[in-house]
Formats: C-alpha cells, sequence, structure tokens
C-alpha cells in the first residue's frame, strides 16, 4: 500500500508539470483521492452568414456641402444594398462622422494651419444570408459609389447546437487524459466527481481596412470555423 502512495505522489509531480495541467490530490485525510484534468472538444462547420461594413466617404468646402454630397452617395449606397435583396434588418448605420481638413504648412512658415474643407464619412453594416452572394454584392456596391469596406467576418446562426456536438467530446478527452494518468500511476479511474466548463473563448476577428476600386469579381472563400469547448473534469481514483 505504500508503493501505491509513492506512484500516487510520483503521479502528482508529473502531470502538475504537463500541458494537460493535470493534478492528481489527496482529500479527506487520505480517504479520497482524486484526478482533476481538462478535456477538449471541437467541430467545424462552414459559416451561415458573413458580415460587412461599407462605407463611402466625400469631401467638401463647406460642412455642408461635404454632408449633402455624402448623403447623396449613402442613399445610393443602401439603395443598391436593399435592391440586392437584404432585409431592412441586415443593414444597420455603424457610423457617421465629419471633420474638418487643413492645410499644410510650408517648411518654416510659422503661420498655422487653417481648414481647407470638410471630410464626411457613412459606414453601413451588412448581414448577408447567401454567402455566394457576397462578391457580387461587394463588387456592385463599389459601382454605386461604396469607396471602404472593412473585412468580412463569418458567423453561425445556431451556434450552441453546434457547441453541444463539442460537449460529450470534450468529456471524452479529459477522460481520456484521466485514465492515461492514473494508469500511470498505477490506479483507476471511477466515477465523475466534478465537472465545469470554460468560458467560450472565440477567435478575434481582424477588421481590415480597405480601400477599393472597381476591377475583377472579388472572391470569398468562407472556409469553415472551428467551434471548441474545453472543461475540466475530477475524477475519483480508485486501485
Amino acid at each position: 500500500m505504500q508503493l501505491g502512495l509513492c506512484l500516487i505522489a510520483g503521479l502528482t509531480a508529473l502531470v502538475a508539470i504537463s500541458p494537460a495541467q493535470a493534478v492528481e490530490a489527496l482529500a479527506g485525510g487520505g480517504a479520497d483521492r482524486w484526478i482533476e484534468v481538462t478535456g477538449e472538444g471541437s467541430v467545424s462547420a462552414a459559416p451561415d452568414f458573413a458580415r460587412v461594413t461599407l462605407g463611402v466617404a466625400t469631401t467638401g468646402k463647406t460642412a455642408g456641402e461635404a454632408m449633402g454630397a455624402n448623403a447623396k452617395a449613402a442613399n445610393a449606397l443602401v439603395s443598391l444594398i436593399k435592391s440586392e435583396g437584404i432585409a431592412p434588418a441586415d443593414i444597420q448605420t455603424s457610423e457617421v462622422s465629419i471633420s474638418p481638413m487643413f492645410s499644410r504648412p510650408s517648411q518654416n512658415q510659422e503661420t498655422p494651419p487653417t481648414i481647407t474643407g470638410y471630410s464626411v464619412s457613412n459606414n453601413v453594416g451588412v448581414t448577408i444570408r447567401d454567402i455566394p452572394r457576397l462578391g457580387s454584392l461587394l463588387d456592385k456596391a463599389v459601382t454605386a459609389g461604396a469607396n471602404s469596406i472593412y473585412g468580412a467576418s463569418f458567423g453561425h446562426n445556431d451556434p450552441s447546437a453546434l457547441l453541444d456536438k463539442a460537449r460529450p467530446l470534450a468529456v471524452a478527452d479529459a477522460r481520456r487524459k484521466a485514465e492515461i494518468y492514473a494508469n500511470a500511476g498505477g490506479a483507476r479511474i471511477g466515477r465523475l466527481m466534478a465537472l465545469t466548463e470554460e468560458a467560450g473563448r472565440q477567435p478575434p476577428v481582424a477588421f481590415s481596412r480597405a480601400y477599393v476600386s472597381a476591377a475583377a469579381p472579388t472572391p470569398i472563400e468562407p472556409g469553415e470555423d472551428k467551434l471548441t469547448v474545453t472543461v475540466t473534469a475530477r475524477f475519483e481514483l480508485t486501485q
């Protein structure tokens, strides 16, 4: 029995430094032995929709002139988007801004810069439910007056259903790791004592701004998203 306890102690040292972050512990005065590990389960799926931000930027000598030109261009862009069958609920203004433009004094010139005009931008976020149509929409938007595009991102209508498929895989992965460590210490895995799920961590979406002009048809490749569930599981150790 003393040899068995030594093996368990050795197991504790092993798992404490392992990438799996597994820990074997003794509790209740040595009466209960358990091992705690993390497990991951992942599923991959093609996205159901795409989001993109389209914008128009205009300039004018006065604020009113710049706003008027921008309103005309923005209305033309929104009309184009709606004509492509995009539902009103999937079209949302994300930013409207106006800022002065200043002159650039020549070198060694001491006079302060002066306002030479105004710049106005209007950006609208669009959700496209039919992803294969995204490339065509971008091309038509540029023709309609859009002169800036914020990079597309993709999503799923029901990510919970996909995560539900990953959860049993995460538990199975945790049990597999626990069995490896337990066998190394001369023990066996018993009942599941506790289970917690880590908060979901979605990879950050990079939004790069690009100024565009009409060119060849824009290719869009949605690929697949990988959704991952991570759990921490505590199993009873038996001899």
